[in-house]
């Protein structure tokens, strides 16, 4: 892998995923999308997680580029 994009959004809980997420139709999920390349970008990966927006924390560490 050389590079990938994650996307981040909110969605109604999908019908299949409320079943197994343990919550109702239309609840607020995190859907977390990812697509990933080689380095001659060719697709690798394709990633789609969902979350119960209750049970989830985002963290992200910023630090400014050296140089």
């Amino acid at each position: 892998m050389a590079e990938a994009e994650e996307t981040i959004e909110t969605v109604p809980a999908p019908p299949k995923e409320l079943r197994l997420l343990n919550t109702t139709v239309g609840y607020p999920m995190l859907l977390l999308t990812r697509h990933s390349r080689d380095s001659e970008g060719r697709p690798v990966e394709y990633v789609q997680s969902f979350y119960r927006g209750d049970r989830y924390k985002f963290v992200a560490q910023l630090q400014r580029p050296i140089g």
